[in-house]
């Protein structure tokens, strides 16, 4: 009996199911996080360039443009990664735009770069809200209770 006690125990370097599942969840929580923080910096870098006058010089246009593009970029294959049934019309509609951009490219005019960059800098805002939008949805929706009350079946009208 002892002999089958042993064999049967689990070694301490392997926890069991248990704590895969939590593993999972924190793993989830981290991705979600990390996320959330690409987010906000691609709307910092957003908006930091909205406030660039057309007057600035090439340099600080083109740094914010770099800057613009690799955030874009990365929001891009956040929104590739959604499946086509459920980004809506914003998701169809931002991906577009960015194929439109990437392939355009800044007008030969003199506010051609300044333009450029304003307009991947309103592609990036409009992407965050796409991800959070998805997010959003995707997360289960609690349930409202109605207290003091029986709870609303199928049949109730």
């Amino acid at each position: 009996m002892r002999e089958h006690t042993e064999h049967t125990k689990r070694p301490e370097s392997d926890p069991g199911p248990a704590a895969e599942t939590a593993l999972g969840t924190a793993v989830l929580r981290i991705a979600a996080a990390v996320e959330e923080h690409a987010e906000d910096e691609a709307e910092r870098v957003a908006s930091a360039a909205l406030a660039v006058p057309h007057t600035h010089g090439a340099v600080a246009i083109a740094s914010a443009t770099d800057r613009l593009l690799t955030r874009v970029e990365g929001l891009a294959a956040g929104i590739e990664y959604i499946p086509v049934c459920r980004r809506g019309a914003r998701g169809v509609g931002v991906l577009a735009r960015w194929e439109t951009l990437k392939v355009k490219g800044p007008a030969p005019d003199p506010l051609g770069n300044w333009s450029y960059m304003r307009d991947l800098a309103h592609l990036a805002r409009d992407m965050v809200r796409v991800l959070r939008d998805h997010r959003a949805a995707e997360r289960p929706k609690g349930f409202v209770g109605r207290p003091g009350m029986p709870p609303l079946t199928s049949s109730t009208p």
